[in-house]
């Protein structure tokens, strides 16, 4: 009986084992709405993972989604994302507008807009947000620019991709 036991831990602690394994990604959707000549952006990032990407920056708790959050957390929020996401249309680098976040159970979503685009020939974005503080970080960025759909996974190594149309 004893035997048996031993081979059904040494079964099921492997299982656990990749069943506790954390992946570090996220995911940006970039939508390019040309009645409204505007590109939408949304970025969803797991919230445990921005909170301590910012508290590793700046040194102070964030409690994000709490009724305890750092007062100074869209700031600090903004700030980041400036700093680590950058986009440009036509090899011109773009100057977004930051709409927001949103949270959702442990996600949250980041809403970017910008605005007067007539037509996109490339858009190139970079997107090093978390590098920091996961080596193993994925970051999927989704394009839908009028017919063209592309998906592009931009990890530390390569942190930014073009999109030729």
């Amino acid at each position: 009986m004893t035997r048996f036991r031993n081979m059904i831990w040494l079964l099921i602690i492997p299982l656990l084992a990749f069943g506790i394994h954390k992946h570090y990604i996220s995911l940006t959707k970039i939508e390019f709405i040309k009645e409204e000549k505007a590109v939408q952006i949304t970025m969803k990032f797991f919230l445990d993972d921005i909170e301590l990407a910012l508290e590793n920056r700046i040194g102070e708790s964030m409690e994000l989604a709490s009724k305890y959050e750092n007062k100074l957390a869209d700031k600090y929020l903004e700030t980041y994302i400036r700093q680590k996401f950058k986009i440009w249309i036509d090899e011109k680098e773009m100057t977004y507008n930051f709409l927001g976040k949103e949270y959702d159970n442990n996600e949250v979503f980041f809403y970017i807009e910008l605005q007067n685009i007539d037509k996109i020939n490339t858009i190139e974005v970079e997107n090093s947000m978390l590098f920091e503080t996961y080596a193993e970080q994925q970051n999927y960025i989704k394009f839908t620019i009028e017919e063209t759909q592309k998906t592009f996974i931009l990890v530390k190594s390569n942190v930014k991709e073009m999109l030729k149309l």
